[in-house]
């Protein structure tokens, strides 16, 4: 029986098939595409966030309480256009701070040459404001609100103005030099003396 089965004749069993690649190496491309696509989007999504994060310039907050007080009772735009505008003020300058009284914001603003322009609209507009809220004097409040506008307009016109002129020149200009006076040369020393001639004749 042993015999038998060593005598048995030897057949091939023929190709074994394809061993198919894995998931990771057909899809490779679209794998590396949908990770790509997520980053872009979490880059936007993070970058649409922090440009709605951040608060309007302080000129637009204080056109906006404007246009808001414009539709108030007196008494209460008046307090809202000055409360904004203080607030304006805040922003652009940390030292003016909306606790300064109008007095002590005066003596400030002369301190602060971007501020001048708008010096006299300013505080023309405040202390009116000022006599409505504490000795009830009248006031027209869209009078109030184109003062405040005005007031805005020249301090950011100030602002402008001495940021340009704070910039530096890229190329700094040549200075001229102190021009040295020359050295106090000496006279050329004489020549030697003319030999003698000899008489030929």
């Amino acid at each position: 029986m042993f015999l038998a089965l060593e005598e048995a004749p030897f057949v091939l069993q023929g190709p074994k098939p394809p061993i198919l690649p894995s998931a990771w190496e057909t899809n490779a491309i679209l794998v590396a595409l949908a990770l790509a696509l997520v980053a872009l989007a979490v880059f936007a999504v993070r970058r649409f966030l922090r440009q709605a994060a951040k608060p309007p310039a302080p000129l637009a907050q204080l056109e906006l309480a404007l246009r808001l007080a414009e539709s108030q009772p007196a008494a209460d735009a008046v307090a809202q256009a000055t409360r904004a505008f203080r607030g304006y003020l805040a922003a652009l300058e940390p030292r003016a701070a909306a606790s300064l009284s109008t007095d002590e914001l005066a003596v400030l603003l002369n301190s602060l040459p971007a501020f001048l322009p708008a010096r006299q609209p300013l505080l023309a507009a405040l202390r009116s404001a000022d006599a409505a809220k504490f000795a009830g004097a009248p006031l027209e409040v869209p009078l109030l609100i184109a003062g405040l506008r005005e007031a805005a307009r020249r301090v950011e016109d100030g602002r402008r103005t001495f940021a340009r002129a704070a910039v530096a020149p890229l190329v700094k200009p040549a200075t001229p030099r102190p021009s040295m006076p020359a050295p106090d040369e000496p006279p050329p020393l004489p020549g030697p003396p003319p030999l003698p001639r000899r008489n030929l004749s």
